[in-house]
């Protein structure tokens, strides 16, 4: 026997046990316990006995190249496969803990296979699972089911951490996915935390907001809240701060559907000081115009639909601002 198929049986030996014993089974893992930003995100698979695949095994023993081809393989070839995330605002409400089980709870639900025993990797039962679920310590190296799961997780968590890296392009979430690296560290001192920092995990907890932040960074943390409020109502960010030359510029453009949307971000930091609708001026929008037409025009488009927002953020607490937005200002 060769060392690859020795591997092929003790991967499966487990999946074969506990379906002998309840039939249909799924693994279930989770990814993003640890990081100090993002979201934690579970996966569950199910598959039909005998499938296998030499990639297919702890996502933590893979490169990013393998877990990707893992990955296509695995939702190609699973019975059933599901993934559900928990951002961080469920995390800093709980725990990162009860944040983990409830994702994996949820991604066992979407399966909507009821008929499936759960396999869960840990020693922690999540509890909406009591009763049809085993957990297995050390599950994604010796359950094929289960490192499907931890592979499905892990490049489902990476892909969301390099989406958000395009919009918070200081902290380097590209790189490190949001895990406390020297790297990491260093941005979070130097820009503070973004609305996808964790609050209640160290060093982010010990952070006092800046005193006295500068234009500059109060008008940077308005539009990360901008982005961030606009994302979690179902918008796609396309670009922030983009420089139509002479004709102005654009805090953020995003997109809804194929409508582009033009958005004006006005902040104002503190109890006291204007409303910031009131800063959107004549002279302001005829330049978001302008610049809007500049930017079709760089994109060689014609043809386009287009709307023009605004986002007001403003308060005294630099981690929950209050924001509005404003929809067809022209």
């Amino acid at each position: 026997m060769t060392a690859g198929e020795a591997g092929h049986l003790s991967l499966h030996s487990i999946d074969e046990n506990y379906r002998s014993r309840y039939g249909v089974i799924a693994g279930v893992d989770e990814a993003g316990r640890g990081p100090l930003a993002g979201p934690v995100t579970a996966a569950a698979a199910i598959f039909r006995p005998g499938l296998h695949h030499d990639l297919v095994r702890d996502s933590k023993k893979l490169s990013e190249k393998q877990r990707e081809i893992a990955y296509e393989w695995i939702t190609g070839h699973a019975e059933a496969w599901a993934v559900h995330s928990l951002g961080v605002q469920a995390i800093n409400k709980t725990n990162i803990l009860k944040a983990a089980l409830t994702a994996m709870e949820r991604a066992a639900d979407k399966l909507a296979r009821p008929d499936a025993h759960i396999l869960v990797d840990g020693n922690q039962v999540p509890p909406a699972l009591a009763g049809r679920c085993d957990t297995v310590v050390g599950g994604d190296s010796i359950s094929f089911s289960i490192a499907a799961a931890s592979i499905l997780a892990k490049v489902s968590r990476d892909r969301m951490m390099m989406r958000w890296a395009d919009i918070y392009p200081d902290y380097g979430f590209e790189k490190h996915k949001g895990y406390g690296t020297p790297e990491h560290l260093k941005a979070i001192r130097d820009h503070f935390p973004c609305p996808i920092h964790r609050t209640g995990f160290s060093p982010v907890k010990q952070m006092s907001p800046p005193q006295n932040p500068s234009a500059g960074m109060i008008g940077k943390w308005g539009e990360n809240w901008a982005a961030y409020f606009l994302v979690l109502k179902g918008y796609h960010f396309i670009t922030r701060n983009y420089h139509g030359g002479v004709n102005g510029e654009i805090d953020l453009i995003m997109k809804s559907g194929e409508q582009f949307i033009m958005v004006e971000v006005k902040t104002k930091f503190g109890k006291k000081g204007y409303d910031p609708v009131e800063r959107i001026d004549d002279d302001k929008v005829g330049k978001m115009l302008s610049a809007a037409e500049r930017y079709f025009y760089d994109l060689n488009m014609s043809e386009y639909d287009v709307r023009f927002d605004a986002v007001t953020v403003s308060g005294s607490n630099w981690y929950a601002p209050d924001i509005e937005h404003y929809e067809a200002i022209l």
